[in-house]
């Protein structure tokens, strides 16, 4: 599933899930529902994808720390720590 795809499902179900926009009370009086145009299987979908797509971010953004870290131990960068390397400011 392409981001586009699960950002547009995500943002839609949780827009419906809290009746707001086109989701308002009233559209619920009229009978419409968010499942008339998507199912509750793709909805899984576009959650496993996004769960897929952070984890991969995350595994990424560790490498990428650690190939900080080889480097500024290598060139010697220690007291460039906290501007070199933000997130050694508590920054997650």
């Amino acid at each position: 599933m392409k981001t586009e795809q699960i950002i547009k499902t995500l943002q839609e179900y949780n827009e419906w899930r809290r009746a707001r926009g086109k989701w308002d009370i009233d559209t619920f009086n009229e009978g419409e529902s968010f499942f008339d145009s998507v199912t509750a299987h793709e909805i899984g979908l576009a959650l496993d994808s996004a769960i897929e797509r952070l984890q991969t971010l995350e595994q990424e953004r560790d490498e990428a720390r650690q190939e900080a870290e080889t480097f500024k131990e290598i060139c010697g960068f220690r007291e460039l720590r906290d501007s070199f390397l933000p997130w050694e400011k508590g920054n997650e």
